[in-house]
C-alpha cells in the first residue's frame, strides 16, 4: 500500500454571523505543518492567521506516522450523519504513488477526535489550535467546583 505523503484538512465555520465566518486549512507532511485561517471579514478580534513550521525532528516524524496510522481507519469507517448547520470538514490525502483521496464530512470534529488529538500534538505550543481541529473537549471548562 502506498504511504500517505500529504494531508490537507479544510474547515469552515458553517452557519453563523458574517463577521465570525471563516475558512481554514491545516497541511501536514512528514517534516512540516502549516495553517491558514481566513475570516470572511477580517477585524481586530477575527484576524487572518497564517503560520508554518518545517523540521527534521525524529519526534515530529514519529507523531506524523501516528497520524498516518490512524487516518485509514477514519476513511474506511464511513460517516453516515449529515449536519446542515455546521461547516464541512474536508480531507485531501495524497499518497506516494500520486493517487489522491478527497472527501467532505458534514459532522462535528468529535467524529475525528482521536485523529485530531494526534494532529494537535504536532501544533507548536505558541500557536492557537487550528479551528478545524477543535472538538468538544477544547470547549469544556475544567475544574471541579
Amino acid at each position: 500500500m502506498a504511504e500517505i505523503t500529504r494531508i490537507v484538512i479544510k474547515g469552515s465555520s458553517g452557519y453563523c454571523c458574517y463577521d465570525e465566518a471563516f475558512n481554514d486549512k491545516v497541511t501536514i507532511t512528514q517534516d512540516s505543518i502549516a495553517y491558514e485561517y481566513v475570516p470572511y471579514q477580517e477585524t481586530d478580534i477575527n484576524p487572518k492567521r497564517k503560520w508554518s513550521y518545517k523540521t527534521n525532528s525524529p519526534i515530529f516524524k514519529m507523531k506524523y506516522d501516528e497520524v498516518t496510522g490512524i487516518l485509514p481507519g477514519i476513511i474506511e469507517r464511513g460517516v453516515e450523519e449529515f449536519c446542515t448547520d455546521i461547516g464541512g470538514i474536508e480531507f485531501n490525502i495524497t499518497y506516494s504513488d500520486k493517487t489522491k483521496f478527497k472527501e467532505t464530512y458534514w459532522v462535528p470534529g468529535d467524529y475525528f477526535e482521536e485523529l485530531f488529538i494526534a494532529i494537535k500534538s504536532l501544533v507548536p505550543e505558541c500557536e492557537y489550535t487550528p479551528a478545524v481541529l477543535l472538538t468538544s473537549e477544547d470547549y469544556e471548562e475544567g475544574g471541579d467546583e
